[in-house]
């Protein structure tokens, strides 16, 4: 039973791979697919809890690296002894490598494009568990019978079954024998079936950790835009400050750090074209990118214990009139956390450098805010706080989206040696 503090890194894991599946629709549940049959094989070959623990949220995460819809669906098509699939790979290491819950996973998802035959690197088993289980999930056709493609997919295994660690494939071939494992690695929704089968993953995430990994996946937010590579940090930093200016607890503060971090999750699901567009939407990619604050707020509502929290981060496009989107919130059901991460989000768009443009001065943020506030969309008392707290506010946001700077910049580099094939 989890306390009012914890939270379940599987269901936090499991929502990224949600949000991030979303970038590439044809290929949703993939991952979970992968993580299915890993922890099958895995268990086939007696591992211990915590290397299926980390087979899993390896499983879940392995495409991590790869931002776009168009490098995932290549990834999904590549061939067997394609070897250009290693840059994902790498990515996702250095995304995830210093956040220590999934260091082990991290080291996993590095090697997962590994060819058994080729490796000359101490490669851990998992990463192999997790080749030969995302090769063998590829290898299904959704739209016909699972059963009645079982030879042709084992076929296929067997033809290639040099490049896949000589002992997975013996686990594999026992677990492919029941008729079950075809089944449920197949049925939708694959949800129902994981944690079912996954019980022992128990580690919980408290407050100072579950913060440090919302900041991890703000970074894979914002990585995909070099328009807003920084701005979740930016209204994590402002609504938190806030949040405390208006005296909240403590607890409250930095759960809306923590909605900050993750506020523009949805946007994983926006097209590279519309997010990378330097000038106006049109009516079409307008329609498009609201549709983010609706993902946000399926995939962060599904946590145990993190409910509130999603609607706060979900709310930052409401208005206090009704006019906001996507569920038109207004009145007492506008809750005063959800109107501070509203403005919060505002603040830091209109007071950031992007590319394209400088940030406002103080006293031209200051009077977007009360039009806002005379045309009934946002809250007057925490319009008044911004103002008469700006610079300390402005301050925050400066800080935090420097240090966010610098991190983009350090993972720049990574992926320029990533590229090199350093």
């Amino acid at each position: 039973m989890l306390l009012e503090d914890e939270f379940s890194i599987f269901d936090f894991v499991s929502s990224l791979s949600e949000a991030i599946d979303l970038v590439a629709p044809e290929i949703n549940n993939h991952h979970k697919k992968v993580a299915y049959v890993s922890y099958n094989i895995a268990k086939e070959m007696n591992l211990s809890d915590e290397e299926k623990r980390d087979i899993v949220l390896a499983s879940i995460l392995h495409d991590i690296g790869a931002f776009t819809g168009e490098e995932r669906m290549r990834i999904k098509l590549a061939l067997f002894d394609d070897d250009s699939c290693d840059q994902h790979a790498i990515m996702g290491y250095h995304l995830l490598r210093n956040f220590e819950p999934l260091a082990n996973a991290a080291t996993m998802i590095k090697y997962h494009h590994e060819h058994f035959d080729k490796a000359t690197d101490d490669i851990p088993i998992g990463s192999y568990i997790l080749h030969l289980a995302d090769r063998l999930s590829v290898l299904f056709d959704d739209q016909q019978e699972i059963l009645e493609q079982i030879p042709r997919i084992m076929a296929d295994i067997a033809q290639w079954q040099h490049v896949f660690h000589p002992e997975t494939l013996v686990a594999l071939r026992q677990v492919v024998k029941k008729e079950y494992f075809w089944i449920e690695a197949c049925s939708f929704p694959i949800n129902s079936v994981l944690p079912d089968r996954m019980r022992f993953l128990k580690k919980i995430l408290d407050l100072d950790t579950l913060r440090d990994f919302a900041k991890l996946i703000a970074q894979i937010i914002d990585f995909r835009s070099r328009f807003t590579s920084t701005h979740s940090a930016g209204v994590a930093a402002v609504a938190s400050e806030l949040t405390a200016i208006c005296e909240f607890s403590e607890r409250e503060c930095r759960l809306m750090e923590i909605a900050g971090f993750l506020h523009d999750l949805g946007k994983l699901a926006i097209p590279d074209d519309v997010l990378e567009k330097n000038g106006a939407f049109n009516h079409q990619e307008f329609n498009t990118m609201r549709k983010h604050t609706y993902y946000t707020y399926v995939v962060l509502s599904k946590i145990k214990g993190f409910e509130q929290a999603a609607m706060w981060a979900a709310y930052h496009h409401e208005r206090l009139d009704g006019n906001g989107y996507p569920f038109h919130i207004k009145g007492k059901d506008f809750s005063k956390l959800a109107r501070i991460m509203s403005v919060a989000d505002i603040v830091t768009a209109i007071t950031e450098d992007r590319p394209y443009r400088l940030g406002m001065s103080s006293e031209k943020a200051i009077k977007i805010l009360y039009d806002m506030v005379d045309n009934g969309g946002i809250d007057k008392g925490v319009v008044e706080i911004v103002k008469d707290n700006f610079d300390r506010i402005n301050n925050v946001r400066i800080a935090a989206q420097q240090t966010a700077a610098r991190e983009y910049n350090d993972f720049q580099n990574q992926t320029a040696y990533c590229r090199r094939g350093v």
